[in-house]
Parts: C-alpha cells; sequence; structure tokens
C-alpha cells in the first residue's frame, strides 16, 4: 500500500521515514538504559543482527537476587517500557532462542519458563521461530510440520541429509544443547573531569593552569581509548553566596584530534573572554564528542599543502573561540549566475580541502558589496551609449580608469527573467585601485537604451 492509499483511508495518517541507522542508535540508548537491572545488555545475535522485531537480551543471572525475586524484576522492566510508551512483549527463558521465541508469540502479559519446562513451553509454537531460511521453512512446511514439537519429533540423524546443518543448529540453540553467544553493548564513561575549591579563584592564569590540569586528564582517557576530541565543554560555577550564574563554553573543533599545544591555545581564547569577577570555586572539562583515532597517510609530495589545510583548521578554531561559534562561518558555492546568490553558508562549518575538479573561475574581487551602490560613470563615446567605461564617483570622489577588462556578461537565472542581463568590468583607476563594475542597460520611455552603472566590489 502506497503513502496516498493510505492517507486515503486515514486522514490523519503521520508517515515517517524509515531510518534504520538511528533506529539502532535508539535501541543502543534503550538497551544502556536497562543496564541498571543488568550490567549484560545484547543487542541481535551473530547470524541476524536485526531480527524483526527489534529485541533485546538481558541476562538476568544473578540479578534476582538485588529485586527480590525474579517475578518482581520482570515486573520493574515491563513498568519502565510502559511508561516510556513503548510496546513490548517479554519472555524469559534459559536460553536465547527460547527467550526470543516466547517473546515474538506471547502477548503483553510476561512469561517466564523453567529449565524443566523448556521443552514443553516450545513444542506449541510455530516453526517460524527457529529462524530459518524461506526455502528450509517452505521444506518444512510442505511436509505438514507445522510446530516445534512435530520438529523436534523427527529422527534426528536425518535431518541434515534432508534440510541442511541450519535446522540442528538452531534446534539445539533453542533447547540449550548449543550455546549462542552475544555481543555485549558497550558501555564508555562519559569522559568528564573536575575540580572544586574552597576558596573562589578569580585570576585568570590560575583558571587556565586549572583547565590545563583537567585537559591533561582528559587527554589521558582518550588516549587509552584511541580517540581524538571534536568538542569540548567548560564550566565554571562561581560560589552561591555572590548569586552569578554558571558559565558555558563550548569549543568545537574542525578536525578531531587530541594536540594538546592547540588544546590549551584554545582554551586560553575562552578563558580570556570570561569575567572572573568574585571568581569562581568548581571547573568541569567534559569531552561529550568524540571519534576513533584513524592513522592518516602522510603527504610525501603536497605535504605544503597538507600544512596549509591544516593550519587554516587551527585558525577557524581560534576564531571561532575568540568570537563565538556562530560569528564565523564558512562558505560554499551554489549554482547560481548573479555573484551575491552563488554562496550560502556551509552546513558543515569544517574547512576542508578545495575538490581538484572544480573548475576555474573567473577573477571575482575578494570584497563583494552586500548590496551593488549605483554610481554615476563617464563611457568613452558610442552610439548606443554601451561603452568602456572612463571615470566613475564614489564617496565624493573621482576615479579615473586607467585600465579596463570586459564586458563579461552574467544573465539572470530564467526562472527570475532575463531583463536585468549585467555587463561587469574589471577596472583599474589611475593610484592603482581596483574594482568591479557592471551596467544593467534597458529600453527607456522613448524606444531608447537607458545604462545605469553599478559598484559591486573591490579588489584588495
Amino acid at each position: 500500500m502506497t503513502a496516498a492509499d493510505a492517507r486515503a483511508l486515514c486522514r490523519d495518517l503521520v508517515c515517517i521515514d524509515v531510518d534504520p541507522q538511528r533506529d539502532r542508535r535508539a535501541l543502543d540508548a534503550l538497551g544502556l538504559w536497562l543496564t541498571r537491572f543488568t550490567p549484560d545488555v545484547s543487542r541481535g545475535w551473530d547470524e541476524c543482527s536485526d531480527p524483526s522485531p527489534a529485541a533485546l537480551f538481558l541476562d538476568l543471572t544473578g540479578c534476582e537476587r538485588y529485586f527480590d525475586g525474579l517475578e518482581r524484576l520482570v515486573g520493574l522492566v515491563k513498568r519502565s517500557m510502559d511508561q516510556f510508551g513503548i510496546p513490548t512483549r517479554m519472555a524469559v527463558a534459559p536460553t536465547v532462542g527460547a527467550s526470543w521465541a516466547l517473546a515474538v508469540t506471547n502477548d503483553r502479559v510476561a512469561r517466564i519458563v523453567g529449565a524443566q519446562s523448556l521443552v514443553a513451553s516450545l513444542k506449541p509454537l510455530p516453526i517460524a521461530v527457529l529462524r530459518l531460511d524461506g526455502e528450509v521453512l517452505g521444506d518444512l512446511r510442505h511436509l505438514g510440520l507445522a510446530h516445534v514439537g512435530e520438529v523436534l519429533a523427527l529422527p534426528r540423524e536425518q535431518l541434515p541429509a534432508r534440510f541442511g546443518p541450519s535446522l540442528i543448529k538452531r534446534l539445539d540453540q533453542l533447547t540449550g544443547a548449543r550455546p549462542e553467544p552475544l555481543t555485549k553493548l558497550a558501555y564508555e564513561r562519559p569522559i568528564t573531569n573536575q575540580i572544586e575549591f574552597d576558596a573562589p579563584i578569580e585570576d585568570p592564569e590560575d583558571i587556565q593552569r586549572i583547565f590545563e590540569k583537567l585537559l591533561d586528564q582528559a587527554i589521558f582517557e582518550l588516549t587509552r581509548r584511541h580517540r581524538r576530541v571534536r568538542r569540548l565543554h567548560m564550566i565554571l560555577e562561581p560560589d552561591r553566596g555572590w548569586g552569578r550564574a554558571t558559565v558555558r563554553r563550548a569549543i568545537v573543533l574542525s578536525r578531531p584530534h587530541r594536540d594538546r599545544a592547540v588544546l590549551v591555545n584554545l582554551l586560553w581564547c575562552d578563558v580570556e573572554r570570561i569575567d572572573c569577577e568574585h571568581g569562581f570555586v568548581r571547573f568541569h572539562l567534559n569531552v561529550p564528542s568524540h571519534e576513533p583515532m584513524n592513522d592518516a597517510q602522510s603527504q610525501l609530495f603536497e605535504w605544503q599543502k597538507a600544512e596549509d589545510e591544516l593550519e587554516l583548521q587551527r585558525l577557524f578554531e581560534r576564531l571561532s573561540a575568540r568570537l563565538g561559534a556562530e560569528a564565523v562561518i564558512q562558505p560554499q558555492l551554489v549554482e547560481s549566475y548573479l555573484p551575491e546568490r552563488a554562496w550560502q553558508p556551509a552546513m558543515d562549518k569544517a574547512p576542508g580541502p578545495v575538490s581538484a575538479t572544480v573548475l576555474p573561475r573567473p577573477s571575482r574581487p575578494l570584497t563583494l558589496f552586500p548590496m551593488p551602490i549605483e554610481i554615476r560613470v563617464v563611457c568613452e563615446p558610442s552610439d548606443d551609449r554601451t561603452g568602456q567605461p572612463h571615470q566613475f564617483a564614489w564617496n565624493g570622489q573621482v576615479h579615473r580608469v586607467a585600465h579596463a577588462v570586459g564586458p563579461e556578461r552574467i544573465a539572470n537565472e530564467w526562472w527570475r527573467g532575463h531583463r536585468h542581463t549585467r555587463d561587469y568590468y574589471d577596472v583599474e583607476d589611475e593610484v592603482g585601485c581596483r574594482f568591479w563594475l557592471f551596467r544593467v542597460i534597458h529600453v527607456g520611455s522613448e524606444e531608447t537604451l537607458v545604462a545605469r552603472w553599478f559598484l559591486h566590489g573591490r579588489f584588495e
């Protein structure tokens, strides 16, 4: 059924795009939250990492002692999922395969099955819970086998020759004759360091040394995990008696690394912007975002280009630390003929290398005015008044043109109309200043050509 057909049947239908990666992250987050009931939480299994429906496996061995019984522990988990608004089916069994099979075929009531009654509980279940491929399931149904008990009653020595080794493996995993290991969800402690003093610290240099000490602890933990910093959070808490608010600063790196000298410099740039009056008593340095450490291939012949890109990234980080993350933007080119519409702020602010496939562009000024400025221009004699500029006036000063290159015709986008086609000139006056002028020609009231001149940019 298509979305249009579904909306025709249900007017208030809400459609959500499928996002498997986001679903997996949400399932992992839920699994980490469930570690409050048991330290061993797993998702999926080796052969089928994405079971349908989504499943989480909790190893409750020995944990019932801390919750006054297995029934109470299962009830707490069920109640927690209900409070989150997550519909769940739960079952407790001695094996992973049996617990999943009982859960997917069970209703909303949690079921607990012991080792003595395991086989009896599995016999009435459909053969779909064996997690076999479609061909093997089709062969079993062709023989009239619909339940697990009927498959268990077959001669075991004849099953591999008729259905392959997968059926024996699934039956053994279901009954516990063969172990089924699961991959435990990895949980890493957040990288956060703090220090507290009895008296407020007001000197910025002392505050900088405090954060350097906290940074050393964070770098040690990052080195142990083979990871690099992507974002740093600084938190400074004042003494409650002064009634000041907690100061929070975020440092976003253009590329992940753990270079101590660079990080210390960024910390100092942020500390300089903090009002340290009355001081602070508690200092926190958190690393909420970090990435794995990857070995980058060194540049053998283009090392200077790599150094330039690295220096550009460091400049971006220093400016962001001093002026704020929103004060520095990274432009990117977009499809537009008009210069003022040919760029937009990049979604990813991290500056990166320019692709080698970009075609060479005509010369453009470094300073482009937000809006073209209309100016008065004296042109060379021409019958249609479209001669090259000879001099122009701007800001009360007359500029005599010594050299002029052009025109370069730039038309508007077709969907915006072609009434404002521009002819650009790269001009240089007698003192060596370069400007970017353009004219717009339109038909006047008496069917005559009228030219209007604008100043759009200036070369530095």
